[in-house]
């Protein structure tokens, strides 16, 4: 019994990795987006880009085939919500209403294989944001920015998968 348990370990060590999209995620002068939290705290601008290009990255791994490489500049952030000092002591209150849509200006460019098979500049808006249901009702953070940013891969990769 244990020689079969060895054996099927040592298989299982041959069999070949799946891969992943390789994603780099750059943030172009941070310091003069239009929001992105930037503002309040070193805190809540590092805890933001983080969480924008983790979001991307999973984002490239589920809808692109493995392997492919891709490569985002964001050039302009606006997020979900106006921050409301009046309504705050702390005034990082962030208040979302039906003008205040997020919004995303960034370049990119997919590669297969070290060839350049997707690549533009664009900028992304999600201004029924407070229409849709699943991010409405999550809870976590960044969720308007993950379904415009989820809505863009589905639309714009949508070949590049085939």
């Amino acid at each position: 019994m244990p020689m079969r348990i060895l054996v099927l370990a040592a298989a299982a060590l041959l069999l070949p990795v799946a891969a992943q999209a390789a994603t780099t995620v750059r943030f172009v002068a941070p310091q003069n987006y239009t929001d992105g939290n930037l503002a309040w705290s070193d805190v809540d601008q590092r805890l933001t880009l983080e969480g924008l290009e983790r979001i991307i990255a999973r984002l490239a791994d589920k809808r692109l085939p493995a392997g492919d490489d891709l490569s985002v500049e964001v050039l302009n952030l606006d997020l979900a919500g106006k921050i409301d000092p009046l309504t705050s002591r702390a005034g990082t209150l962030r208040v979302m209403r039906g003008d205040t849509w997020p919004s995303m200006t960034l370049r990119y460019t997919l590669r297969r294989q070290g060839r350049v098979i997707a690549k533009g500049e664009e900028t992304l808006r999600a201004m029924n944001y407070l229409m849709d249901p699943v991010a409405v009702r999550s809870s976590e953070p960044l969720r308007f920015e993950k379904a415009m940013l989820d809505k863009w891969f589905r639309t714009r990769f949508a070949t590049a998968a085939s």
